[in-house]
């Protein structure tokens, strides 16, 4: 509540005031690749439901999901070490 006369305002913010563009481009492509993964992987039943063929000594489905958990570490160490090389220059990458 506004108490004399104060303006009140809420609002939703994704990023800090002055966040450099390219931080906030790649922030949103991350976000939006590990979205899919996760989605992919809630219905992993509508693109791996076969027990055969076997793969590396799993059932088919077992392995479309093992290999889903590989690609989103893999994102993920690319966004950390993409992170960790723009704090080390102290500026935009």
């Amino acid at each position: 509540m506004a108490r004399n006369g104060e303006k009140s305002e809420y609002r939703f913010t994704v990023f800090k005031p002055g966040t450099p563009k390219n931080v906030k481009v790649r922030s949103i492509v991350f976000f939006i690749i590990l979205a899919i993964i996760i989605f992919v992987q809630s219905f992993y039943w509508i693109f791996a439901n076969k027990v055969e063929p076997y793969v590396l000594g799993m059932p088919y489905s077992m392995f479309f999901i093992v290999l889903l958990i590989i690609i989103e570490f893999i994102v993920l160490l690319l966004l950390y070490f993409l992170e960790g090389i723009n704090e080390r220059k102290g500026g935009d990458v």
